[in-house]
């Protein structure tokens, strides 16, 4: 009889850590991430002090950005729901989770970039790329 295998954790506990320890900003910096479709705010990531942390956290919460993008958009991707839900539950006060990040303004800011991408993208693609 083997031992039953430990769950699988979709963020490690040193990455829960660095993301626990992000702080709502009111200043925050928002920027669109091509990769994952949608926007995401400087205090939602480890500080970029520690580059090899940010660039983990950043490729980690791509699906939860890309998810909280097709909530924006009113076009929820359950796909992606399951890392969406799991890193609510496991902290729930992280900057990214505010109201304010899902609707309104940020609702008009992704779609303003989501507009240029594919302007951007249509031009590539002209041009033979």
């Amino acid at each position: 009889m083997t031992a039953a295998s430990p769950p699988f954790m979709m963020f490690s506990p040193l990455l829960l850590d660095a993301l626990r320890a992000c702080q709502y900003s009111p200043t925050a910096t928002c920027s669109y991430d091509s990769m994952a479709g949608g926007l995401i705010w400087d205090d939602e990531l480890p500080p970029r002090t520690d580059y090899g942390l940010n660039l983990r956290a950043s490729l980690h919460l791509r699906k939860v950005i890309a998810y909280r993008a097709s909530l924006m958009l009113d076009e929820p991707r359950t796909d992606l729901k399951e890392d969406w839900i799991e890193l609510m539950r496991l902290l729930p006060a992280w900057p990214g989770f505010r109201p304010e990040r899902v609707a309104g303004e940020a609702q008009r800011l992704l779609k303003v970039h989501k507009y240029k991408e594919s302007k951007a993208i249509q031009r590539l693609e002209k041009d033979g790329f």
